[in-house]
C-alpha cells in the first residue's frame, strides 16, 4: 500500500498558494517522512519560481470556470476581498497517486510526527472535528456546527483516506453537495453565501451516518488548532512558532503566544507568505 500527502494549491491574484504548498511539503517531509505531491493549476508557475521544491509528483488540473470571492483578512485593520479557487477538493479521490492519502491545506504548519500514528491504522477515514483557537477568548461557534442548530462541522483542512469503494461514494457525495451546492445549503440553512468544502464534507459525513450519530468518520488525533486570518504569524524556528492573536474587541491589539511541537492552521495567508519570503509574518 502506498501512502504520501497531497496538497492543493491555486493561485489568485493577491496570494500565492504555490509558495505556500512548498513550504508546507518541506515541512511534511521533515516530520512525516512520507512523499508530497501537489495538486495545481499552474505548473509553469512552480516550474518556474521554485525549481527546487520537494513534490515527487504535480498533477496539474484545467482551471475551474466557477469563479468565487471573499474577504481575506491580514491581521484586524487590512483586509482585501479577492478570488478564491476551492473547487477541486472533491475530486482528490481521482486525483490522488496514493493508496492511503494524507490531504493538507498549504497553509497547514506540521511541526510534529503526530499525524504519523493515523497514517498506520486502518481507518478509511479520518477528519478533525474537535479544534482549539489560540486566542482563546473568541467565540468559536462557527467552528462547532454548521449553523447553531445543525449538523456537526468537520474540517476540510486535513483529513486521511483510504481509496477503496466507500471512500469512493463519500467522494461522489462530496462532488454531488457541491454541483448542487444551493439546494443544500438551503436545506441546511447555511447562512454564508460561498460554497466551503468544510460545509459540504459536514453534510456529506452527516448522510454517510445515516443522518445520524454515526462512526463514518474517524477523529485525528488531537485537535485543529488554528489561528484565524485576524492574527499573524510572526516567526517559525523548528517546531516552535510565534503569533501575535488579536485581543477581543480591541481591533488593532495583539497578544503575544509561542507554540511548541503542535501542528497549526495558519488562516492569515498574507502573514505565513511573508514569513516564507522574509523569515517575519507581521
Amino acid at each position: 500500500m502506498t501512502t504520501g500527502a497531497l496538497i492543493f494549491a491555486q493561485n489568485n491574484h493577491s496570494v500565492d498558494y504555490v509558495q505556500l504548498a512548498v513550504f508546507a511539503a518541506s515541512r511534511a517531509k521533515q516530520y512525516l517522512d512520507i512523499p508530497v505531491s501537489l495538486v495545481t493549476d499552474n505548473k509553469k508557475w512552480l516550474e518556474e519560481n521554485y525549481p527546487n521544491h520537494e513534490f515527487d509528483s504535480v498533477i496539474e488540473v484545467q482551471p475551474s470556470g466557477l469563479v468565487q470571492s471573499k474577504m481575506f483578512h491580514d491581521g484586524s485593520l487590512s483586509s482585501k476581498f479577492t478570488e478564491w479557487k476551492n473547487w477541486t477538493r472533491s475530486q482528490v479521490y481521482d486525483l490522488t497517486p496514493y493508496d492511503r492519502t494524507l490531504v493538507l491545506d498549504s497553509d497547514y504548519v506540521i511541526n510534529s510526527p503526530l499525524l504519523k500514528t493515523a497514517l498506520d491504522n486502518d481507518h478509511d477515514f479520518q477528519i478533525y472535528q474537535s479544534s482549539f483557537d489560540l486566542a482563546l477568548d473568541r467565540d468559536t461557534t462557527d467552528f462547532k456546527r454548521i449553523n447553531r442548530y445543525s449538523v456537526p462541522f468537520y474540517w476540510a483542512t486535513v483529513f486521511i483516506f483510504n481509496k477503496n469503494a466507500i471512500m469512493d461514494s463519500f467522494f461522489t457525495l462530496v462532488e454531488y453537495i457541491k454541483q448542487n451546492w444551493i439546494y443544500f445549503k438551503t436545506l441546511y440553512n447555511i447562512t454564508a453565501f460561498t460554497y466551503r468544502n468544510d460545509f459540504a464534507f459536514s453534510i456529506a459525513i452527516h448522510i454517510m451516518n445515516g443522518k445520524t450519530n454515526g462512526d463514518f468518520a474517524t477523529a485525528l488525533p488531537g485537535k485543529m488548532i488554528y489561528i484565524s486570518d485576524k492574527d499573524f504569524l510572526v516567526n517559525a524556528v523548528d517546531n516552535k512558532m510565534n503569533f501575535l492573536v488579536q485581543k477581543q474587541k480591541f481591533y488593532g491589539e495583539y497578544t503575544a503566544v509561542k507554540t511548541t511541537g503542535l501542528d497549526v492552521h495558519v488562516m492569515n495567508k498574507f502573514s505565513l507568505s511573508r514569513y516564507i519570503t522574509g523569515g517575519s509574518g507581521v
